[in-house]
């Protein structure tokens, strides 16, 4: 399976910030699409109490991240998938959480507003969604980096 952003492993400590930016709640459902090692999953599953998924292309970082869950006795609320992004249901997601570049961003575009539902939460690190205005934004500077960078946040609304 061919991917369309390489892995960049997202700042650890973004990943509470993102989540709390989306107001995640216990037994919410997460998705992360091109979930990677896994860091967001288990965050949202571990200290958030949601019912989180991935989906990754890479081999590796499938089994790592369902080898990271099950050692920290996360099975039963995270959970990773080997599909592509187009190839992952988002109509049961109350938040999105993603660190995508513009460019994936905008080839989910039309499968968000086909599948999320309404009152739905995506939330981007450092990448907007073109062309949708953000509910909130955000600047955080990570750990180790040299400045801050963005952080949207977006509420899916159903056209009436």
């Amino acid at each position: 399976m061919k991917t369309v952003d390489p892995f960049v492993p997202i700042p650890e400590d973004v990943i509470p910030v993102m989540l709390r930016l989306a107001s995640l709640k216990p037994d919410e459902k997460l998705v992360d699409l091109g979930s990677g090692d896994g860091r967001i999953l288990v965050v949202a599953a571990r200290d958030f109490g949601a019912k989180a998924t991935g989906a990754e292309v890479r081999r590796d970082l499938v089994l790592s991240s369902r080898k990271l869950i099950r050692s920290l006795g996360l099975a039963g609320r995270a959970k990773v998938v080997r599909r592509r992004f187009r190839d992952v249901s988002l109509r049961s997601a109350d938040v999105v959480a993603l660190y995508l570049s513009g460019y994936a961003l905008t080839l989910l575009k039309p499968k968000f507003r086909r599948e999320l539902k309404d009152g739905a939460r995506v939330v981007t690190f450092y990448f907007e969604v073109p062309g949708w205005k953000p509910e909130s934004e955000v600047m955080v500077k990570p750990k180790g980096w040299r400045k801050e960078h963005p952080m949207y946040l977006y509420l899916r609304k159903k056209p009436a």
